[in-house]
């Protein structure tokens, strides 16, 4: 009895280890024809220093590509020499690989570690789902840990709203915040480029901060 009391805590223990090991994209919504950034957390309880992925996409939804590279911010978690490769498999999967020469770990327990650049074809309909599967990671040692597969809603946003940066269908200070952010740390969990570029040049910027500033003073 004793036995498979303590092999049932084990068990539970072990459980736990790994449900506290997450990869996953935040839910969010996008317009067709429209270019936002969404990012890839990682909750960790390990040290981890590289990863695998399988990202799926819906139809109507791609990798922003640049001279035929798939296009990945990484964050301020990751180790300055971390790279991240990516290659289209056959069966239409994104597979991600991000390791690091060094073998130094993510910094901190949570939060974003790459932010894919997403694209809305005009015919992209929504809602749809978002995968990760066969998804690994290594520790400081080199140990392999799989995480569960991970799926994240992805809704449609009717129309496109100037200066909207969060994408609630709203226009406020909450969306100047997300734009100071995103000039400061490079990323938020998810922010549309397109929206909050004010002034329509393909850049954000201070510029289009202030413009929104503006634009809400005078509301």
């Amino acid at each position: 009895m004793k036995r498979c009391l303590f092999a049932i805590l084990t068990a539970m223990v072990a459980i736990n280890l790994v449900a506290a090991n997450r990869f996953y994209l935040p839910d969010f919504t996008i317009a067709p024809g429209e270019t936002m950034q969404v990012a890839m957390v990682l909750e960790n309880d390990e040290q981890f220093t590289a990863f695998q992925t399988d990202l799926l996409l819906p139809d109507g939804l791609t990798v922003v590509e640049d001279d035929g590279e798939f296009l990945f911010d990484l964050t301020g978690r990751n180790p300055s020499d971390q790279t991240i490769i990516s290659k289209l498999r056959d069966d239409g999967a994104l597979r991600m690989v991000s390791f690091c020469m060094s073998v130094r770990p993510y910094s901190g327990n949570k939060g974003p570690i790459v932010v894919i650049n997403l694209h809305a074809d005009d015919s992209f309909t929504g809602p749809a789902t978002i995968g990760l599967k066969f998804t690994f990671f290594a520790t400081v040692d080199g140990t392999e840990i799989t995480l569960p597969e991970e799926s994240g809603n992805v809704q449609l946003l009717a129309q496109q709203l100037k200066g909207d940066a969060i994408g609630d269908g709203l226009v406020n200070i909450s969306d100047v915040t997300a734009i100071i952010n995103y000039l400061l740390s490079g990323c938020i969990s998810s922010f549309h480029t397109e929206n909050a570029d004010m002034n329509d040049d393909s850049n954000v910027n201070i510029t289009d901060a202030t413009m929104l500033i503006n634009a809400i003073m005078q509301v």
